[in-house]
């Protein structure tokens, strides 16, 4: 049964005749009832509702970031979704007629503040240690900006997040690894965001690694 909440004009919850009515992200919505197909769903369909999976999965796992790294750039969605239609064109990639996430290519915090300078990461046996080098200070680019970090765990469809640990003057962190990831290739991340975590910046993909 339909509620109409302000007479016959007014904003309406669940259905009435072939319409439905919900409010989402602040604003009323009238939808169509939803028809299903009896077509078999084309190549290209096929091919968009894989893709949409796995991005989405994947964002999902990691919405502790987005939802810091997006918020600035939500219009009337969610930092998820703000993410997913930032990264979907560049999301993937096509190997022998099979898609893939393209992790170096993932973006999952956008900002001015000033990415880290040549990070890289060495792993060792329980634990990646991230490393940056010394910037100069500016606006933007901070001794006390702190860093987060993202180790992605593609096998388990895991993030491993560490938020605001440590200041980009220090120029190290070491992130602690679950036990029994011996063997596991994962992709890494990081960014900056200021002290007072009012402007971001982007983060950016440091590397794979493969776990000893």
């Amino acid at each position: 049964m339909g509620i109409l909440k302000s007479g016959p004009f007014g904003p309406f919850r669940k259905k009435v005749g072939p319409a439905i009515g919900r409010r989402h992200m602040g604003q009323n919505l009238l939808l169509p009832l939803p028809h299903k197909s009896n077509q078999p769903a084309t190549a290209k369909q096929m091919v968009a509702q894989v893709k949409l999976g796995l991005l989405n999965s994947f964002l999902n796992n990691i919405d502790l970031l987005i939802n810091i790294g997006f918020k600035r750039y939500v219009k009337h969605n969610s930092p998820v979704n703000a993410a997913f239609s930032y990264n979907y064109g560049h999301a993937f990639i096509e190997q022998d007629g099979q898609f893939r996430i393209n992790y170096s290519k993932i973006v999952y915090s956008r900002g001015h503040i000033v990415t880290p300078e040549e990070p890289e990461i060495i792993p060792e046996p329980g634990k990646i240690t991230f490393e940056w080098q010394r910037q100069q200070q500016s606006a933007y680019c901070q001794f006390t900006d702190l860093a987060s970090f993202l180790v992605y765990f593609p096998s388990k469809d895991y993030g491993l997040i560490v938020l605001d640990q440590v200041n980009r003057f220090v120029q190290k962190y070491v992130v602690e690894l679950p036990p029994d990831c011996s063997g596991e290739t994962v992709h890494c991340y990081m960014n900056f965001r200021s002290a007072d975590g009012k402007l971001n910046g982007d983060s950016c993909y440091v590397g794979a690694a493969l776990l000893p």
